[in-house]
């Protein structure tokens, strides 16, 4: 904080006013509740008459107080003057000038807090961010894996038909007609041939198989009729 303040005040003599032969200007404060509490000492001497010798001296003392922002630090503050100024008015009378300065630090703990908050909300959004790609990232991880599962499954469904398609194009064209069996834990091969009314040693040629097990798909070839 820098701020400039003018002091004006007139100072009346008990007599009248010819010349200021001498002028000096001191001042003294104290901070207390945050108030500039301080006083100008204005000393010099004058002559009265254009002819008189004499010199006679004066002596003003001018209260001043100022008001202090609540954030400003007393420690810090200080106080300069910046110019002064007479006149002589109505033949007893001296108007000075004074404009004096106010220098100080201001608390910074408001902004600081302020800044701190923003860090810590800033923080929590990227982790709030980091947090939602990583899901993303496992949701786009368990999407590809189930994709790949399923082409996969499209893929072993495709070898299979191919190699039933292959078995079928290889073979007699007297067979004709199929089944595609799904076999099961009490199923043997005797048992789906006397289904199909198929003989095993038909079955086991065309599927290469000499025995089952559940869940294995067998190729039944039937008698065009």
């Amino acid at each position: 904080m820098f701020v400039k303040i003018p002091f004006e005040n007139t100072l009346e003599f008990n007599t009248s006013i010819y010349e200021i032969t001498k002028m000096s200007l001191e001042h003294e404060f104290n901070v207390n509740d945050g108030v500039v509490l301080g006083n100008f000492y204005i000393t010099g001497e004058y002559r009265s008459h254009e002819v008189s010798v004499n010199k006679e001296p004066f002596k003003f003392t001018l209260p001043f107080t100022v008001e202090l922002n609540e954030r400003i630090l007393n420690d810090t503050l200080e106080f300069n003057i910046e110019d002064f100024s007479y006149e002589i008015v109505d033949d007893n009378k001296l108007k000075v000038n004074i404009e004096y300065s106010l220098e100080a630090e201001e608390r910074k703990e408001e902004r600081e807090e302020e800044s701190k908050d923003e860090l810590f909300q800033k923080v929590e959004d990227e982790e709030l961010d980091s947090e939602v790609k990583e899901i993303e990232k496992l949701l786009e991880k368990e999407d590809d894996s189930q994709k790949e599962e399923v082409l996969e499954e499209e893929r072993l469904s495709a070898e299979e038909e191919k190699t039933v398609m292959d078995t079928i194009a290889g073979e007699d064209d007297t067979f004709v007609t199929y089944h595609v069996h799904v076999t099961t834990e009490s199923e043997t091969l005797e048992s789906i041939g006397s289904i199909y009314n198929v003989p095993v040693s038909l079955i086991k040629e065309y599927n290469n198989v000499d025995s089952i097990s559940a869940g294995d798909k067998i190729l039944i070839p039937t008698y065009d009729e």
